[in-house]
């Protein structure tokens, strides 16, 4: 091979990879509103409601976040690991935060959640998952 192919070789692999990362970039940043950190849920916390939030939780999250929301699912992605709940603050993850994630997803594994429950349901699970913060 000829020193310009191998240089037009090294030149294509180098805009591919290039490529991949800026797709990679733009496909994992969350799509949150600027004023999603000061969202409060309009749900008003209570057993019940954090039951029912539980239960969404078990059928929807468990499978990637864990049983007790800790990252470490079944289904988890070593590659893409999902966010170990318990974990996150208020600060770091405040209501509306936490509901966009939710409801617009992370690609590539984490869903948009806005097609398939509604907008109370994901209030009712962000109500559930702030059960589930460790104390700091």
């Amino acid at each position: 091979m000829n020193q310009f192919a191998s240089r037009l070789i090294a030149v294509l692999c180098a805009l591919l990879f290039a490529g991949a990362i800026a797709s990679h970039a733009q496909t994992s940043a969350w799509t949150i509103p600027a004023t999603a950190k000061n969202e409060k849920s309009p749900l008003t916390p209570n057993p019940a409601l954090v039951k029912k939030g539980r239960s969404i939780f078990m059928s929807r999250c468990q499978k990637c976040h864990g049983p007790a929301g800790k990252g470490d699912g079944p289904d988890r992605d070593p590659k893409n690991p999902p966010a170990n709940l318990t974990a996150s603050s208020a600060d770091q993850n405040p209501d509306g935060v936490l509901f966009y994630k939710v409801w617009n997803g992370q690609p590539p594994k984490m869903p948009a959640f806005k097609s398939l429950i509604s907008r109370e349901e994901i209030w009712t699970v962000v109500e559930y998952v702030k059960t589930l913060r460790q104390a700091p």
